[in-house]
């Protein structure tokens, strides 16, 4: 029997993988990009040879697939819709399309001293969102991929950047970011926050796929009596998009 069933609905559980509504087939590369960002994508797709080989549709916006050759490489281009949900609906219709290897980027909170832009890479997401309970058994956390995570390396250290490996605390609650819940996380040694990483990793997971997320702060919440948007990491965005299509080619299993 498949399904696991718990009081609480959120830790119930079905191992088929298969569902009755699922994503379409379709032919995609084998790589691909996801980015929590429109205005750079759309640039980019201006100023280079992009074909939009897909358009992921749903109720608020349609999201366009671009193809494109990035240091040599074939990849797909696209932007996530905010939210562990979303971003996976999307993820599973790249899966569908062949996708074996993705990068994701986009920013991040601090919940550590830093300077706005700074670089994370995660290891390990806290699963405190819903959608990483539909793909994986309950846990606290799910970690995120080796390959992928030196493939972000090997991207950042060969652009001179530095960078930190994190934990990252998942959350679909923007607005329950508590001062003693903040707090809290930064005790269990939770360097950013973010809405998705647990559920793209949950995800990568049970389609085993390679899957690894580039993160740059923008807002800090270091200081819990004080929200600090800062300039919420404008300045990042470009070069956390090209960082995320080198680490991709740079990933090797």
């Amino acid at each position: 029997m498949s399904l696991i069933k718990n009081e609480i609905p959120i830790l119930e559980y079905d191992t088929d993988k298969n569902a009755i509504f699922m994503p379409k087939k379709a032919a995609f590369p084998s790589k691909a990009v996801m980015l929590f960002m429109e205005k750079e994508i759309e640039e980019y797709a201006a100023t280079h040879d992009c074909e939009i080989v897909w358009k992921f549709e749903c109720v608020t916006k349609t999201f366009p697939f671009y193809k494109t050759v990035h240091n040599g490489v074939e990849m797909i281009v696209c932007q996530a819709p905010l939210g562990g949900a979303g971003a996976v609906e999307v993820m599973e219709q790249l899966i569908a399309g062949g996708v074996k290897e993705m990068i994701v980027a986009g920013c991040c909170g601090a919940l550590v001293e830093d300077s706005e832009g700074d670089f994370f890479v995660p290891t390990a997401a806290l699963r405190q969102e819903g959608t990483s309970y539909h793909y994986l058994p309950p846990a606290r956390e799910v970690e995120l991929a080796e390959p992928a995570i030196k493939a972000i390396e090997t991207a950042l250290q060969k652009r001179n950047f530095r960078w930190c490996r994190c934990k990252t605390w998942s959350t679909d609650g923007i607005y329950r970011e508590t001062k003693e819940m903040v707090s809290y996380r930064k005790e269990e040694g939770y360097s950013v926050v973010e809405m998705e990483c647990a559920s793209l990793a949950a995800c990568a997971k049970m389609r085993e796929i390679t899957f690894g997320q580039l993160l740059f702060t923008a807002d800090s919440l270091v200081n819990v009596e004080e929200h600090n948007t800062r300039n919420w990491g404008e300045d990042t965005f470009s070069v956390a998009m090209e960082l995320a299509m080198d680490s991709v080619t740079e990933i090797m299993e």
